[in-house]
């Protein structure tokens, strides 16, 4: 079954809550308090991409360009004191989450590749993200030349509570961009055909509070 992905906005906040909601609650090596996933200002001043099948939504991703290290610091729940000099704007990718039947098709790669494109499109040197360890995404964005840290601190100032190392990772798109792209290229060259882009990103808007 082929479908579409594309950017939505808050017309679709039952669908992205639902959806959240229902994944989170299975996911391991976090705690989370669900009714904080449901769609708010930040998802507002974001980019969310969705997969649709039968206009139905079966997985989403949020991309947040922030401004300023002190708002990433806040977002990640961490100092950044890591061996990496980072220069703004930053694309952090949260909130992903896929139905439990769709878990297989590769859809979260599908998204991340457009996000990819747009930070390459848009000159956003950074596109950052962070995870609980033994995410069954680690070993694809290692081959992607994502550079890999860890939050020491875990997640325990938000409505996140990490119960494993958590951690947070950088991809340097001037260095390691065209790479990722060529990963994802490879990987999803299928999903890419049969779950083609519609539209487009507008212009850069920031994110401007957690």
């Amino acid at each position: 079954m082929t479908g579409v992905i594309k950017l939505i906005d808050g017309s679709f906040c039952d669908e992205i809550n639902a959806l959240r909601q229902q994944e989170y609650a299975k996911a391991g090596g976090f705690a989370v308090d669900l009714s904080t996933l449901k769609w708010q200002r930040a998802d507002d001043d974001s980019y969310v991409l969705a997969v649709l099948q039968e206009g139905n939504v079966v997985a989403t991703m949020r991309g947040e360009v922030i401004a300023d290290l002190p708002l990433l610091e806040r977002k990640l729940e961490c100092p950044w004191d890591y061996p990496l000099t980072l220069a703004p704007p930053f694309l952090l990718l949260s909130r992903a989450a896929t139905l439990s039947t769709c878990r297989s098709r590769g859809f979260n790669l599908l998204m991340r590749y457009w996000f990819l494109r747009f930070a390459m499109e848009r000159e956003v040197p950074f596109v950052l993200g962070t995870f609980v360890a033994d995410s069954p995404r680690e070993t694809s964005l290692r081959d992607m030349g994502y550079q890999f840290f860890e939050n020491k601190l875990g997640w325990q100032q938000s409505t996140y509570r990490s119960l494993r190392p958590v951690h947070v990772v950088a991809l340097d798109m001037r260095s390691q961009g065209r790479r990722a792209l060529a990963y994802c290229e490879e990987q999803a060259e299928t999903g890419l055909k049969d779950y083609p882009f519609m539209g487009s990103f507008p212009d850069i808007r920031f994110v401007k509070d957690v």
